[in-house]
């Protein structure tokens, strides 16, 4: 029978227990609900503002120097092809000059 007592007794107190659970729960659920019916929204803070002028010129800056990169990789491969050019052109030359002096003498 004191068993049985106990037993109860554990048993209410948790019943007991999880019922305030629920209502503390609910409680604030309701407090949280009421406080968002009544917040009033406003526009953002200029703090929140996202920088997008600031943005657009390193964009553009780093644009810009792309395409300087690019236009300096073209003027080396340029430069590379007329040497090349100017090798052949020698070597020619070099070799005509050597034909003239072997008739030479």
């Amino acid at each position: 029978r004191v068993d049985q007592l106990k037993y109860d007794v554990q048993h209410l107190q948790t019943a007991l227990r999880n019922f305030q659970h629920r209502r503390y729960i609910r409680e604030q659920q309701e407090r949280q609900r009421e406080e968002l019916l009544a917040r009033t929204f406003t526009t953002n803070d200029s703090d929140t503002t996202i920088p997008i002028d600031e943005t657009l010129q390193f964009n553009e800056s780093l644009q810009n120097a792309h395409r300087g990169m690019d236009d300096l990789i073209g003027s080396g491969t340029n430069i590379l092809q007329g040497l090349r050019d100017q090798r052949v052109t020698l070597k020619g030359t070099h070799r005509k000059i050597l034909d003239v002096a072997n008739m030479l003498g």
